[in-house]
């Protein structure tokens, strides 16, 4: 009787163990697909306010103090939980997210384009994080 209490315990031990994995790839799924979504809201914050003429100086302290006031407070607390990367490119610049702890690439993003052009997260053999410019659709555009 106790070893097959023993073995139930062990089941349901791994079987609730399981589940919370999974719960937690779904809770970071929800936080990078808003991540995302915050990335596109903020481009658009940056166009409203330079149109297509973006300060060669524009860095990514100058992007967050910008959108601050003018996306919604949880896009703007979920891009301040990431080390970000900005590079103006003329009439329009490359936001670079990384993992604050392990520095990896996560998403990047031209605001050029409505959505983001990397979401290196979910599929990382797909990129290049050495050479991004070989996604810039932007790039040859009238800016």
């Amino acid at each position: 009787m106790r070893r097959r209490l023993s073995v139930l315990f062990i089941f349901v031990f791994l079987e609730c163990a399981s589940n919370s994995c999974t719960a937690l790839k779904q809770q970071e799924r929800i936080e990078y697909d808003t991540l995302g979504s915050a990335v596109s809201t903020a481009s658009y914050a940056v166009i409203g306010e330079y149109g297509d003429a973006i300060p060669s100086d524009f860095t990514a302290d100058k992007f967050m103090r910008l959108i601050e006031k003018k996306i919604p407070e949880d896009y703007f607390n979920i891009l301040k939980k990431y080390s970000l990367d900005l590079k103006p490119k003329g009439g329009y610049y490359l936001l670079s997210v990384y993992d604050p702890k392990t520095k990896a690439l996560i998403l990047f993003d031209y605001s050029c384009t409505p959505e983001p052009d990397g979401m290196v997260i979910l599929d990382p053999e797909k990129y290049d994080a050495k050479n991004l410019e070989l996604y810039d659709r932007c790039k040859g555009q009238n800016w």
